[in-house]
Formats: structure tokens, sequence, C-alpha cells
């Protein structure tokens, strides 16, 4: 027979035991290619290990969904989601979560199929974008012709027809995006950011995010960034 108060120091353990595995939903972009991605449950990529780093110092055990960019974004603010990633920081996603640091830095480009003049002083060109993504801050046209689109490969697409005059990429990217005609387009330098995850401040406590920011910390910290230069 089983003592009360083993019985109760029992309970305790099993109901402590299922909250530390408790899965964290995280929406990891979709159309990303080689560069992360999620499968079987788990992350795939040049970037998953850095993430993979991350979840693991942090005792987080994540339960991945993918989906596009601006989805993702939105179930951040609705609070379906804890986790986004990758995500570079920008003032208007800082509206919608909280930026967990930077985990590393990512060089944008531009991308043209022909030899533009410098795009920064080049006005009346047509670029193209996916919906919610922070490459819009690179365009300096006053007025701007803009097209949005839902998936990145679209984009190589509408160039490839001159629907486009220039796309805006994360220059990790476009190799993986343009494949053996990476050779065929023309690329100038638009900028760097900080990226890392944002994080839902309605589902996660200041503990969470604490251990999380931590966690992108010791992991930026390491080897696995400078293997991605």
């Amino acid at each position: 027979m089983v003592r009360p108060h083993c019985a109760v120091f029992i309970s305790l353990q099993i109901f402590f035991s299922s909250l530390a595995a408790a899965s964290v939903p995280v929406a990891v972009g979709e159309g990303l290619q080689g560069v992360i991605g999620y499968s079987d449950g788990k992350l795939y990529g040049s970037l998953a290990p850095l993430y993979e780093c991350v979840f693991d110092r942090a005792d987080i055990q994540p339960q991945f969904i993918q989906v596009p960019l601006k989805r993702g974004l939105g179930y951040l603010h609705s609070g379906e989601v804890s986790m986004v990633l990758p995500l570079a920081q920008s003032e208007r996603r800082d509206r919608i979560g909280e930026f967990a640091g930077e985990l590393f830095s990512a060089d944008y480009v531009f991308v043209s199929n022909r030899q533009l003049p410098p795009i920064s002083e080049t006005s009346g060109l047509k670029y193209g974008l996916p919906r919610s993504f922070v490459g819009e801050q690179f365009i300096t046209d006053e007025n701007p012709r803009i097209e949005e689109v839902t998936e990145w490969s679209q984009l190589v697409a509408m160039l490839h027809y001159d629907r486009l005059d220039a796309v805006v990429l994360p220059a990790l990217l476009v190799e993986d995006l343009f494949g053996p005609d990476v050779v065929k387009v023309f690329q100038q330098t638009a900028g760097t950011l900080p990226v890392s995850l944002y994080l839902s401040r309605a589902n996660l406590d200041s503990e969470d995010v604490g251990k999380i920011k931590r966690a992108v910390r010791s992991c930026r910290a390491g080897d696995l960034v400078s293997e991605l230069r």
C-alpha cells in the first residue's frame, strides 16, 4: 500500500515532469530552401544548428509548424505560437513580439536579371518582396512600385519573365533559390540586419524570455556563427 505522503510526492513528480516535457509551439518560415526548414520533427538547413543550440541551452522542447512569413507573424500576434524563426529585427515586428537578441547578422542583396545602375540612386524600378518581409526598408525610392508575393520561389519566376526589375533577398538564400542560374543574375548590396527569433509576450513569462535571451547570447558566442560566413 502506498502511503499518502508518498502518493503526493509521486503526483508532484509526475506533474513537474509533465511541465518540463511540455512542448512550445514554434513557427518556422516556409520556402527557405536549404537555409532553414522543418521535417519529421527536426530542423534542417545551414541555420538549423544555431537554433537547435538555442533550444538546447534554454531547455525548450519546440513543436514546429511551417508557415509563410506573414502568417507566422500573425500567429505570433494572436498567441497561436510562442516563437517565430528566422526573423530579422524591425520596428514593426518589435510591436508584435519580443526580439530575442542578435543570434547572427544577415546580409541582404538586390537581385536583378540585368545589370542595373546603383539601386540606391535609381528611381522607377519595380521590386518584388514576400509579404511582411523586412527587405522593403532597403528600398530608398520615395514612391516605389512593389509587388508582394506569398512564396520566395515566386520572385525567381517573376524576375525571369521580366515582371520585376529587382527583388530583395537574404544573401544566404540567393544560391538556393536560383540554383545553377545564380551565375546569370546580378547582385547589389542592400544592407545588414540582426537576425534571431521573435517571442510572444503573451505566451512566455519574463523568466522564459530571459532564459531564451541568455541562450541566444551563449550560442552567438560559439563557433556556429563563424561557420555561416
